[in-house]
């Protein structure tokens, strides 16, 4: 358990995977309409498809290096 939480907190290093983590659940909050842009659907669409893109970058990312991409 130890080693599995040691391997969890190396990995928060990296500002892209926690941006990521982030991205997806404001998506999903978006998509259950809970939290409402008051902006129309096309554009809470094109707003979670943006946030995607985001994890998308984040699922690439190395998350053990900080530093690098």
């Amino acid at each position: 358990m130890k080693n599995l939480l040691s391997i969890i907190s190396e990995r928060m290093k990296s500002p892209v995977s926690i941006a990521a983590i982030v991205a997806q659940v404001v998506t999903i909050l978006i998509m259950l309409k809970v939290i409402d842009l008051q902006l129309g659907d096309q554009i809470n669409q094109v707003a979670a498809a943006l946030l995607q893109l985001g994890v998308l970058l984040g699922v690439l990312n190395n998350p053990t290096d900080k530093d690098n991409f």
